[in-house]
C-alpha cells in the first residue's frame, strides 16, 4: 500500500464529512510568465506579479487564499478545543526576555499574564519593580510594539525601539527613567547600537532607504545623538573615508563600550564574521577618528569585545569551534595576540568581558556552558542549575554583575545572577514560578546516520508515557542556516500538541551551527543540499524506528528553514504525509526584490556570474518544484508586513505547489494581514498560528482526535 494509502486508511477513523470538505483547494492564482535570462539559462516565473504588492488582482487573491485556508482550519474536529488549551497555556504564562544591569537597577522586558504584548519593567535599588514603558501608550494610529531596548551604563535612560506591530522599522526614543517619562528624541528606521561611557549619547545606525524596498539598508549610516543637544546628529564613519573600507550594501556601524576608551567599527553583511577597526573613543565621538584594521574579513572574527585595554576576539580561522584571543584595545596585534584555551575545545558561541576576566558561552553538542576565564589561572567552569540552553549573558558596564539567561524544553527563560565568587547562579526571580506542571513531559536525544556517514542528532519532544508507533503524528522541525544551533527551548503551546498524542521531533541539520564553523559550511550556499538531505536522512530513521510513518509524518521549515522544507519536499514527497513553511525563504533567486537581502551570501549569491547563479537556482524551493509530482498536503504560513522573508516567497511557493501538484490533497496558504515575520506579533496571533501549525500536523499525522489523551496538568 502507498504512503498516500496508508495516510487515507488513518484518516477513515476521523470525522469524515469535515475533513473531505476540508481539503477542497482555494481558487487558482491567475499566471502572467516573465522569463529571465540567467547567464544562458532562462528561467520562466509564472507569478513575478505577486512580487511588487501593487497588482489589482494581489490583495483580492491574497484574502481568498486566507479566507479559505481559515474555513479549512475551522471546519478540523477538535480545533477549537485546540485553540482553547494552546491560549490557556500561553495566557497563564509570565514570560521574561532580555534584561540588564545598569546603576544599581535591574531593567526587564515582561510579557504578564493574561496580557498581549511586552512591557519595559524596572528593579530599582529599593528592590521595588515598577512598569517603565508601554508601547500601548504611544500615539498615533496602529498598535505599536517594542522591539529592542538598551539601559545607559549609568541606569537613568533607557534608549527604547519601537514600530507599528511586524514590520521592525523601528523609531528610537528615549526615556528618562526616574521620571518615567520620555525625552522629546525619534529617530526613524534606525538601530541602536550603543551607550558612550558617560551616558549621553548614543550610536545607533539609521537607514536613509525608502522602507520596504531592496534599497531600505543600502548606504546606511553610524550617527551618534546627544542627549539635550539639538544640534544635528554626528555621521561617525563614512565609507571610503579615515581608513574604512566597506561597500554601500555593507552594514557599518560604530560601537562604545562603557569599560573601554576604544571605539570600534565593524562591517557587516550577510556572513558570521565582520571586519573591525578601532579608534579612540573620544576622538570617534566627533566624527573625526582615523580607523585603523583590527582584522579583516579573512581573519573570520565573529565576536569582539572589551574592557580597560583588554581586546578579546573570537575568532574561527583555521578553528571551527573558535579561537578566543587576546590583544591590547589599544594597540591591537591579531598576528601576535595570546590564545585562551578551554578545556575539550567547545564551540564558543559569545564572550563577554568582565572586569577581572571573561565569561564565555559554550555549546558542546547538546550541552550549554559558562566557562569564566579569568587574567590568570586556568578555565573554570560555571556550575549550572539545569541541563538547558544558555540564552545569553549580559553584563554591568560599570561594574561585575553578570546576568544569565537560561532556558530549556520544559523550562521557561529565566534570568540568573551570577554568584559573587562566580561559581553558580542565583535566580532573580523576575516572574512568578511557572503556573502550571511539566514534570508530565520528556526529552531524549538520538543520532542518525546520514548517506554520508555523518552522524546528525535529533531530540524527540514527548508526553511522559508516549510510546511512538507508525501511527504516532510527529512533527519534525529542521533550520540548518547561518551556523544558529537548534538547542533547547520552552514552548507552553507545544504541551497541548503533546497532549493530543504528537511528537515534536528537532533534528540539528547541518547547515546550523551545533558543533562550529564546520557543520555551517557543510550545509551553505553550494553545499545546501547537505541541509534537506540531513532532514530526510532523520526523516527515515524515524520511520525505521517507527516513529510515526510516511503517513504521519509533518516536516516544519521556518524562515531560512524554508529551503530545507522545500528541498526535502522536492527530492522526496512521498516521505512526509505534511509539510509547513512557516514564513519561509522560498525564491532566493528573487532577492533582488525585497527589502532583506543583505544576507543573501549564506545562500550563494548575490547572482554575478552563471556560477552563483547555478548555486542559488539549486537550492531555490519555487523554481524546483517538480509538475505532476504527488506533493504531500502543504501549509504556507505568512504575514503580509514581514520585513525578512517577503510575502511574495510564500504566496508564489503556494501558488505553484497548488498548481504542480499531481495529488488531491490541500495546498493552504494561511496569511496574518497584521503580522510580519513573528516579531512583534501578540500573543494571541501566536495562539492562533501555532494552533493552526498544531492542527496541521495533527490532520495529516492521522490524529484519531484532537482531544487530549488525559487531562493536561494545570
Amino acid at each position: 500500500m502507498s504512503s498516500t494509502c496508508l495516510r487515507c486508511a488513518a484518516l477513515l477513523i476521523a470525522a469524515l464529512a469535515p475533513l473531505a470538505v476540508a481539503s477542497a483547494q482555494a481558487p487558482a492564482a491567475k499566471v502572467v510568465p516573465v522569463t529571465d535570462d540567467y547567464y544562458g539559462t532562462a528561467v520562466v516565473d509564472p507569478y513575478r506579479w505577486m512580487e511588487s504588492g501593487e497588482d489589482p488582482d494581489w490583495l483580492p487573491w491574497l484574502k481568498a487564499q486566507g479566507g479559505h485556508a481559515q474555513a479549512v482550519f475551522a471546519r478540523l474536529p477538535g480545533r477549537a478545543a485546540l485553540l482553547a488549551d494552546v491560549a490557556a497555556r500561553s495566557g497563564e504564562l509570565t514570560s521574561v526576555g532580555s534584561a540588564e544591569l545598569a546603576g544599581g537597577r535591574v531593567f526587564h522586558e515582561i510579557r504578564a499574564a493574561g496580557e498581549q504584548d511586552t512591557k519595559l519593567m524596572v528593579r530599582d535599588v529599593d528592590g521595588r519593580t515598577r512598569v517603565l514603558f508601554d508601547p500601548r501608550t504611544l500615539p498615533g494610529d496602529g498598535e505599536q510594539v517594542l522591539d529592542r531596548w538598551m539601559a545607559a551604563p549609568d541606569g537613568r535612560h533607557v534608549l527604547l525601539q519601537t514600530s507599528l506591530r511586524g514590520t521592525e522599522h523601528s523609531t528610537i526614543r528615549v526615556m528618562d527613567v526616574d521620571a518615567g517619562t520620555l525625552l522629546d528624541v525619534e529617530v526613524p528606521h534606525a538601530q541602536g547600537l550603543s551607550w558612550t561611557a558617560d551616558s549621553r549619547s548614543f550610536s545607533y545606525l539609521k537607514f536613509v532607504g525608502e522602507a520596504g524596498t531592496p534599497g531600505y539598508f543600502v548606504a546606511n549610516e553610524p550617527r551618534l545623538h546627544r542627549l539635550q543637544d539639538d544640534g544635528p546628529d554626528i555621521v561617525l564613519a563614512r565609507r571610503g573615508q579615515a581608513g574604512i573600507v566597506a561597500t554601500p550594501g555593507q552594514f557599518l556601524l560604530v560601537v562604545f563600550d562603557a569599560g573601554s576608551d576604544t571605539a570600534l567599527a565593524i562591517v557587516r553583511d550577510g556572513r558570521s564574521e565582520a571586519a573591525v577597526y578601532r579608534a579612540e573613543a573620544a576622538a570617534a565621538r566627533t566624527g573625526d577618528a582615523v580607523w585603523t584594521p583590527v582584522a579583516g574579513f579573512d581573519d573570520v572574527v565573529v565576536d569582539v569585545v572589551l574592557r580597560d585595554d583588554r581586546m578579546y576576539l573570537l575568532s574561527k580561522r583555521d578553528a571551527s569551534g573558535g579561537r578566543v584571543l587576546l590583544t591590547s584595545a589599544t594597540a591591537p596585534e591579531l598576528a601576535s595576540a595570546r590564545e585562551l584555551s578551554l578545556p575539550g575545545a567547545p564551540v564558543v558561541e559569545s564572550m563577554l568581558a568582565t572586569p577581572d576576566g571573561l565569561l564565555v558561552r559554550t555549546l558542546e553538542g547538546a550541552a550549554s556552558g559558562v566557562w569564566r576565564l579569568p587574567a590568570t589561572g586556568a578555565p573554570v567552569r560555571v556550575a549550572l542549575p539545569f541541563d538547558g540552553q544558555v540564552a545569553w549573558l549580559h553584563g554591568d558596564l560599570l561594574g561585575d554583575g553578570v546576568l544569565v539567561a537560561m532556558t530549556g524544553w520544559f523550562t521557561p527563560l529565566t534570568v540568573y545572577a551570577l554568584d559573587t565568587d562566580g561559581s553558580g547562579l542565583d535566580d532573580l526571580a523576575l516572574v512568578p514560578p511557572l503556573p502550571f506542571d511539566t514534570a508530565g513531559y520528556t526529552a531524549r536525544r538520538g543520532r542518525a546516520v546520514a548517506r554520508d556517514g555523518v552522524e546528525v542528532p535529533y531530540t524527540l519532544v514527548m508526553k511522559q508515557g508516549t510510546t511512538p508507533d507508525r501511527n504516532t503524528p510527529v512533527l519534525l522541525e529542521a533550520y540548518g542556516a547561518y551556523g544558529y544551533p537548534a538547542s533547547p527551548r520552552f514552548s507552553a503551546r507545544l504541551l497541548a500538541f503533546l497532549d493530543r498524542g504528537g511528537v515534536y521531533a528537532v533534528a540539528n541539520v547541518r547547515g546550523g551551527g551545533e558543533f562550529g564553523r564546520d557543520w555551517h559550511y557543510a550545509g551553505k550556499a553550494a553545499t545546501k543540499a547537505t541541509t534537506w538531505r540531513d532532514a530526510i536522512d532523520v526523516a527515515e530513521v524515524l520511520v525505521a524506528d517507527r516513529v510515526g510513518s510516511p503517513a504521519t509524518l509533518t516536516l516544519l521549515g521556518t524562515s531560512a528553514g524554508g529551503v530545507m522544507l522545500g528541498g526535502a519536499l522536492n527530492e522526496r514527497p512521498d516521505l512526509f504525509s505534511g509539510a509547513i513553511a512557516n514564513v519561509g525563504f522560498m525564491n532566493p533567486i528573487r532577492y533582488v526584490a525585497e527589502q532583506n537581502y543583505a544576507d543573501i551570501e549564506e545562500w550563494g549569491g548575490p547572482i554575478t556570474d552563471a556560477r552563483s547563479f547555478k548555486t542559488m537556482y539549486e537550492l531555490d524551493p519555487y523554481e524546483n518544484i517538480r509538475d505532476g509530482a504527488a506533493y504531500p498536503a502543504v501549509l504556507v504560513v505568512s504575514g503580509l508586513n514581514d520585513p525578512r522573508a517577503a510575502t511574495f516567497h510564500s504566496a508564489k511557493y503556494a501558488a505553484r505547489m497548488a498548481a504542480a501538484t499531481a495529488s488531491a490533497e490541500p495546498v493552504l496558504l494561511r496569511i496574518d494581514f497584521d503580522a510580519g515575520h513573528g516579531m512583534g506579533s501578540s500573543r494571541s496571533q501566536l495562539d492562533a498560528v501555532w494552533t493552526d501549525i498544531y492542527a496541521f500536523a495533527l490532520w495529516q499525522g492521522g490524529a484519531r482526535s484532537f482531544q487530549p489523551a488525559s487531562s493536561p496538568a494545570h
